[in-house]
């Protein structure tokens, strides 16, 4: 009793004595040397950890075979071996509150020695995932996944016999959201495949995941039987034609392939698989399943050629085609360039018969990208011509043609064409080249000839090449076509 009279008087006298300025100092001191004294009175430290793609359904940690949670352990008494302890998991987030019961049901105790660390994971910690050993969550919540936003996986350590804590709760923040499934591009929902001698279609879709990793690709396509219904209907109630996985995110359907017949409808999706075991619904939304698209298989009907965009203004822009007997009508598409993916690649689009559309209500300054469809049948689909670009001015100036090579031709023969002669015809883009003078071989040419420009009249342009790279189907594979020019 009588230190207990002493201890408060002494500090009295110290505080009567020091400096104003230091007694908030020795307060600190005092709480801090408190602080250290408790957060030793927990001898056990616990550290957790989890591992990406962040899964957001709980039975995944109970039934996956990867490592996707990690929990380290450390006695820090060197002179305890084999305690016996046991953990309570929690999560908390986004109003979700979960922990695990008190006693885990199938849970052996776990075994910590002093200055040994110890390595567990969702593998060894099943029973803490199950759904029976879990507070504060139904079985359909637990089979779905939580919530988009941001969470706190925590772990503590309390003595197996007595229950007494040996830990204070650790936690470990993460985002947890679903990431999108691919965004399909080629062939488009509707477009009208052209038929050639060999069979060669490119599909072609955009990943949207943001925390996968080790994702692939599973490619389905479907002959649609049935017409009269629709297409996505048809999609799922057809059989599989050809399927296969990569992790590619395009696809060469060719001559070794199932060969497609002419006149007929098919369909196809992709699905984003990820490799490491835990569920595909975790990790996208849909299942990772992508939209289902369409497109008719035909030989009669070519895109259209010779497309050109000229402006009528900062906001406006005019676009115009050559005519073909074959089509019945055509649908003109844009898009803002540097908002395709942001906007998941939509299109603004237009039908039409006429060769000519004007684009209003644009932005100034702005590049767009645009591309001309043209429907050779009527209700069948329509055959695109490659994405072109144009740029509106920023400030009104005199009507200007925005031309050139479209930059998104896909082509995929690169077996270099052996020898080039006078009057053969090659393509570069979709303009046709009339070779007047050639040297080279072995798929490097260089030489002259001429170009017919159909919205100029017919009127032929000579144009010069040199060191260009052409292949077997006579396409231009690399390398310039300009066209030459002489004040006379």
């Amino acid at each position: 009793m009588t230190i207990r009279k002493l201890i408060p008087c002494q500090a009295s006298r110290w505080s009567t004595f020091m400096p104003k300025f230091l007694r908030p100092v020795l307060w600190i001191l005092i709480l801090f040397h408190g602080s250290v004294l408790s957060a030793q009175l927990f001898p056990v430290q616990v550290a957790p950890q989890l591992v990406p793609p962040y899964s957001l359904k709980l039975s995944d940690y109970s039934t996956t075979t990867s490592e996707k949670l990690l929990v380290n352990l450390l006695l820090t008494d060197v002179n305890e071996s084999d305690l016996q302890v046991r953990l309570r998991f929690s999560i908390s987030g986004n109003s979700v509150r979960i922990q695990s019961r008190n006693y885990v049901q199938n849970a052996a105790p776990i075994q910590i020695t002093g200055g040994v660390p110890l390595r567990l994971s969702n593998l060894d910690l099943r029973p803490y995932f199950d759904f029976q050993n879990l507070e504060g969550i139904t079985l359909n919540e637990y089979n779905k996944p939580l919530p988009s936003g941001l969470y706190q996986f925590c772990f503590e350590v309390f003595d197996w016999a007595t229950g007494r804590p040996l830990s204070v709760k650790k936690c470990y923040p993460v985002y947890l959201f679903l990431n999108d499934p691919p965004f399909l591009n080629l062939p488009q929902r509707g477009a009208q495949v052209p038929a050639k001698e060999l069979q060669n279609i490119i599909f072609q879709w955009t990943p949207r995941h943001v925390n996968a990793t080790g994702v692939e690709y599973a490619f389905e396509l479907r002959e649609l039987w049935d017409t009269q219904v629709d297409p996505q209907t048809a999609f799922l109630a057809s059989p599989v034609l050809y399927q296969t996985t990569s992790f590619a995110n395009t696809l060469l359907y060719g001559p070794g392939e199932t060969s497609l017949l002419e006149g007929k409808n098919y369909g196809w999706r992709v699905r984003a698989i990820v490799s490491d075991g835990i569920s595909k619904a975790a990790v996208f939304k849909n299942d990772g399943y992508s939209e289902i698209f369409y497109f008719s298989y035909t030989g009669q009907c070519e895109a259209p050629q010779y497309i050109l965009a000229k402006s009528e203004g900062t906001t406006s822009e005019k676009i115009t085609w050559q005519t073909n007997p074959n089509h019945l009508s055509y649908q003109v598409q844009f898009r803002k360039a540097e908002a395709g993916n942001a906007n998941n690649g939509v299109w603004f689009e237009s039908e039409l018969v006429e060769t000519t559309k004007e684009l209003f209500f644009l932005e100034k300054a702005t590049t767009y990208e645009y591309r001309v469809g043209g429907q050779c049948m009527q209700n069948g689909g329509y055959s695109y011509s490659a994405i072109h670009t144009f740029t509106t001015p920023s400030q009104e100036t005199a009507s200007e043609y925005n031309c050139g090579i479209p930059p998104e031709i896909i082509i995929t023969n690169q077996e270099p064409l052996q020898e080039l002669k006078v009057d053969d015809v090659f393509t570069a883009g979709d303009f046709e080249v009339t070779v007047k003078e050639v040297s080279g071989g072995n798929g490097s040419f260089s030489g002259r000839g001429f170009i017919v420009v159909p919205y100029l009249g017919n009127t032929k342009l000579s144009v010069g090449f040199d060191d260009i790279h052409i292949n077997t189907d006579k396409q231009l594979t690399d390398g310039f076509v300009a066209t030459e020019y002489t004040p006379e």
